[in-house]
């Protein structure tokens, strides 16, 4: 699938000469080929706050995986800032303190200089006493939102609220202004291929591989995400997924999304299943064969998710090639779009079915030869959370597989599996390829980053949260939708 048309230079030309309404994108920073450890080289980071054994974690992390590191805190703690500084990282020139601040210092210290994409980590704390903490916090976050917005394309803005504001009304008005700040502020930041994440932290070595993954090629087309770092019983989290030599099913993978994820996992070492309908078997054939073109391991099973027999046949299937599955994409789904005047009940029910009854069956024919910490990525849709006239039944399959990747969360953890939903927005595929131009302009001026999606940005998300590098998240749902302006 080749990138947007609308980045092609002759038309972006012809576009600007046209009096629509229609605003350019900026060419996404995307990482290519297998996941390596210095995922950041050729990029800054900057943090606002160095204080403390998380702010650590997380500076080191993006310094381990190749970014310049600048620290613009003039009140951080030395010894730890020395820590940085010593394996090459540097110290601000100016004070920050104040709103204008942040991005002063960030200029003296030749950051962005060069317009190499910068990653600004701000910690949000509570500056001091209660009566003004509210204020302070958000004053700084208005600080950094001055930087944010001078930055290079490609750049991301990092809020990281640690587990000192939970457990009393001040931390939790500051951790509420601070999700609406960045509700809002991704919006703004998109159109320069910039993104703006909250990380919520539980555990600071998972916040530290969430934030070198945020910051990195393969968030590319992710923007507005809340999420959830922590700790995990499968272990700590890792800086690469680690996927060599693992058991890994997707469903629906004969072509399209599905495909490009399992293309993905092989190429990071996956041995993969690929499951689709017998109908879909010759296309299924060339993505196997284009998988071990390149070295990887790949197998096809025919079979119908949506059936407890097709189900069962998957699982035996995996027995009897690989006796164990460390890992499932949840990834077969179909519409049958209509108003619901129109819908009939077979319309209705094929589409749970497949879309989320499938998801039950396949999981509950796996269970015995799932491995403990084994990771389950579900596959939902924007649409699962906004809604979308003329798709109640796609829309209430995609919303009950959000809740079903919730559920498997809690009911798993005690062996270390984890579940996520992922939600896909405006993809660039075949079928939405083939969408009028006007029509297909206009669902990309609905996304921040003003542009689609491609198969490989969901098939990347897939591979993070089926890999060791994502431990730390799990019970959760990722937008990959280049920060649509609906939904939340």
């Amino acid at each position: 699938m080749q990138d947007d048309w609308s980045l092609n230079p002759n038309v972006r030309k012809l576009l600007q000469r046209v009096p629509l309404p229609i605003s350019l994108p900026t060419p996404l920073r995307r990482g290519q080929g297998r996941t390596a450890v210095t995922e950041l080289v050729g990029t800054r980071a900057v943090l606002t706050h160095v204080r403390d054994a998380l702010d650590l974690a997380l500076a080191q992390a993006v310094q381990h995986a190749g970014a310049a590191v600048t620290i613009v805190d003039a009140a951080g703690d030395t010894t730890l800032t020395g820590r940085v500084v010593d394996a090459g990282g540097q110290l601000a020139p100016a004070t920050a303190d104040l709103p204008g601040g942040v991005l002063s210092a960030i200029a003296a210290s030749g950051a962005t200089g060069d317009r190499r994409p910068v990653t600004l980590i701000h910690r949000v704390t509570r500056p001091h006493g209660s009566d003004v903490a509210v204020n302070d916090a958000t004053d700084a976050l208005l600080a950094v939102g001055h930087a944010a917005a001078s930055l290079p394309p490609n750049s991301r803005l990092l809020l990281v609220l640690g587990m000192e504001l939970r457990g009393d009304a001040t931390g939790a008005l500051i951790t509420a202004a601070t999700q609406g700040f960045a509700r809002s502020a991704f919006k703004e930041l998109g159109k320069t291929g910039s993104a703006c994440h909250v990380i919520r932290v539980e555990d600071a070595q998972a916040a530290a591989a969430l934030a070198t993954f945020l910051a990195g090629p393969r968030a590319a087309f992710l923007n507005g995400l809340d999420l959830l770092a922590q700790k995990s019983l499968a272990g700590d989290a890792a800086p690469t997924p680690e996927l060599d030599g693992k058991v890994v099913l997707v469903t629906g993978a004969a072509r399209g999304i599905g495909a490009a994820i399992a293309e993905r996992l092989a190429l990071e070492g996956a041995h993969v299943w690929i499951n689709d309908i017998a109908q879909s078997q010759a296309a299924a054939a060339d993505t196997v064969a284009q998988i071990r073109a390149r070295g990887g391991q790949a197998e096809f099973i025919a079979a119908d998710v949506g059936t407890l027999s097709g189900a069962q046949a998957i699982a035996d299937a995996i027995r009897q090639g690989a006796g164990h599955v460390d890992g499932v994409i949840h990834n077969a789904g179909i519409t049958r779009d209509r108003t619901l005047r129109k819908m009939s009940v077979a319309q209705w029910r094929q589409v749970l079915q497949v879309n989320f009854g499938a998801m039950h069956l396949v999981q509950t024919a796996l269970a015995p030869i799932l491995q403990p910490g084994a990771s389950m990525v579900l596959m939902s849709s924007v649409m699962g959370i906004s809604g979308n006239f003329g798709q109640t039944n796609y829309s209430a399959s995609k919303s009950a597989v959000i809740e079903l990747a919730r559920q498997w969360a809690c009911e798993g953890f005690a062996r270390g599996l984890r579940a996520n939903a992922i939600a896909p927005g405006f993809i660039l595929t075949d079928m939405t390829a083939q969408m009028p131009v006007i029509n297909r302009e206009m669902a990309k001026q609905l996304t921040a980053m003003l542009q689609p999606g491609l198969p490989l940005d969901v098939a990347d998300l897939a591979c993070f949260l089926v890999g060791a590098q994502s431990r730390g998240v799990t019970g959760q749902v990722l937008r990959c939708d280049g920060g649509m302006a609906f939904g939340a």
